[in-house]
């Protein structure tokens, strides 16, 4: 059994490449005075921006951490290092280095029928991305991402498997400055997307997750967890 979920897992990261920024962690859920500890990898292959000012890619690395206040709340928290590629509309071809990145947010556990191993989660999630200033042409280009993000999720477990799907509002701004002047912030083109995805359980304290974001963005997120 577990041998056929790691290769499902492998299955689905493989595919949605084309497919997933801040995650929602779906509806997973940590019992009161849990720990959850684990790798996160979030890549946004392209999200746009509004009236034509191109688009932006990042590829985020996390060390992630959930804490479960209750059994119906947990908080989580992540800090690494992400990367920040700037392109298309009327604007140059900007790469910046990878810099740091952080996050925080919550999730309630709205509805539980334990009968039918059905949830339903709200969530609020954060992520700000601080990549390595960048020139291009004489010009000195500093940028942030600021990604605010609620989601709702619905799911049903399957065995060890818990695939869900919901829907998710966002703003992934991109601020920048060039040549430290006229500070800019370019809100998204879309504000609403539609999220799927999966969390296979190894063991009671050992899962993976992958996550797509569709219609907002194009991106990817998966993660490995222990908890005690």
């Amino acid at each position: 059994m577990v041998r056929k979920d790691a290769a499902l897992v492998i299955a689905l990261t493989l595919i949605a490449s084309e497919a997933c920024a801040a995650p929602t962690y779906g509806t997973d859920m940590l019992k009161r005075g849990k720990v959850a500890i684990g790798y996160q990898n979030n890549i946004v292959f392209r999200h746009d921006l509004s009236d034509s000012y191109g688009y932006i890619k990042s590829d985020q690395h996390f060390f992630d951490i959930s804490y479960g206040v209750y059994d119906w709340l947990s908080v989580c928290g992540k800090a690494g290092m992400a990367d920040l590629i700037q392109k298309g509309g009327g604007h140059p071809k900007v790469s910046y280095g990878y810099g740091f990145a952080g996050g925080y947010g919550f999730r309630i556990r709205a509805y539980n029928n334990t009968k039918e191993k059905i949830r339903i989660v709200l969530g609020f999630h954060h992520i700000s991305v601080h990549p390595v200033d960048s020139s291009w042409n004489s010009d000195k280009y500093e940028s942030v991402l600021d990604d605010w993000q609620a989601s709702l999720a619905g799911s049903k477990d399957i065995g060890a498997i818990t695939p869900y799907v919901g829907i998710k509002f966002s703003k992934f701004d991109l601020v920048y400055k060039v040549n430290e002047m006229d500070r800019k912030r370019r809100p998204p083109e879309n504000f609403v997307g539609l999220v799927t995805g999966i969390t296979v359980r190894f063991r009671d304290d050992l899962s993976a997750r992958v996550e797509a974001h569709f219609f907002d963005e194009t991106a990817l997120s998966t993660g490995a967890y222990y908890t005690y």
